[in-house]
């Protein structure tokens, strides 16, 4: 890789980032007296339900990866498919790549485990379209309510509709491409191409071009069998469900840990409008623009811009970065269960004998099968 690619990929990764801080600098250095007084009188006990249901948000959303992985025939450890979903989802708030990043950190993931990655892409996208629909719901009910609420349609009534078109827009297109076979056919290539140059960046190896077409075999091969049991899929949105539930309930407890009590209907709403920003998919995982909308949101309907700030940040904290140092860990967990990993070389490398850059294995059962050798 020359200078010019390596800087061009350090800014791609790192120029959105320093973006959101500078968004989150602007919110936060005016309100910075308030905040320090909120944060002084926040409550633990209700900080610790809203870090408890952000637990449970990704609980629930392992849980629909390990229940589609088991429609589609394949079955893992119920704390490995949660495991799996849990980094895959992190990496995808802290890499801003319209979500392809955890797209393909999930299939790398899961492929180390011997699950083709058609069967990966299949089961991302039947998440995704479930996720997408929930979301666009919530949305209009924050809009419904907003508009009860009152009758002056300002600009966060137009940013609603237009989150909620883009939210099914890209729900039908899931939906079209996972169901129109020429249009799927026609994508499946460009979607190959784009998570074989995410996986590189964490193994290192691609894929072989000449498996595309086993590739788009897994893939037709898993569509036709979440068509065949489709009638499966009502608990995978049931965890789906539970998973937005959870998120609201953090906002909602971190609210109740500033001190600030609302209604149902107004912390929906706020809700609703931070979401929408978090499908900006050059800010990683919306930072910034969310603290921004939400801040605006909930002081527009009568909550202190330091009460409105810190809950928040607590939401962010809890729901962002807390997991994403969790998530290190888990993925380390995650690699020592690998089915080819090599402990007898981790003991050498402990040593001195190994060089770190290199892999536990070359080209293990499941590699070979995937580059037809």
């Amino acid at each position: 890789m020359t200078r010019t690619q390596d800087f061009r990929k350090k800014l791609l990764i790192y120029a959105p980032i320093a973006l959101s801080l500078c968004i989150l600098a602007a919110l936060v250095y005016p309100n910075l007296d308030e905040l320090l007084v909120t944060v002084r009188t926040a409550r633990p006990f209700y900080l610790f339900c809203s870090l408890f249901f952000a637990f449970t948000s990704y609980l629930f959303i392992g849980m629909s990866l390990w229940e589609v992985l088991k429609i589609l025939g394949h079955r893992l450890p119920f704390w490995e498919a949660t495991g799996v979903a849990f980094v895959s989802t992190t990496v995808n708030y802290f890499v801003s790549s319209g979500g392809v990043s955890g797209f393909a950190t999930r299939a790398h993931l899961l492929s180390k485990r011997r699950i083709p990655y058609g069967i990966s892409v299949t089961s991302s996208v039947v998440i995704s379209v479930f996720i997408y629909l929930v979301l666009a719901i919530i949305i209009v009910e924050g809009m419904f309510l907003q508009m009860l609420k009152s009758s002056n349609y300002g600009i966060s009534w137009f940013q609603g509709v237009a989150g909620v078109l883009f939210v099914l827009t890209f729900a039908f297109m899931l939906v079209l491409l996972f169901f129109h076979h020429e249009l799927r056919s026609a994508w499946a290539r460009k979607l190959y191409r784009i998570v074989n140059q995410v996986l590189f960046l964490f193994s290192k190896k691609a894929i072989p071009e000449e498996t595309f077409i086993q590739f788009e075999s897994q893939l037709s091969k898993g569509i036709h069998t979440i068509q065949a049991r489709k009638y499966e899929l009502p608990l995978v949105l049931a965890y789906v469900c539970l998973d937005w539930v959870s998120n609201i309930l953090i906002l909602h407890y971190a609210f109740r840990a500033v001190g600030a009590h609302m209604h149902t209907s107004t912390l929906i709403i706020g809700f609703a409008l931070g979401q929408l920003m978090t499908i900006i998919p050059i800010l990683p995982g919306g930072l910034g623009a969310m603290e921004a909308a939400m801040t605006a949101a909930y002081s527009g309907m009568g909550i202190p811009v330091g009460m409105a700030l810190t809950a928040s940040l607590v939401f962010r904290l809890f729901y962002y970065i807390v997991p994403a140092f969790g998530s290190i860990f888990i993925y380390w967990g995650l690699r020592m269960s690998e089915p080819n990993y090599d402990y007898s070389r981790q003991s050498h490398h402990r040593k001195g004998t190994v060089n770190p850059a290199e892999p536990a294995q070359e080209g293990g059962p499941h590699d070979r099968e995937i580059s037809g050798q």
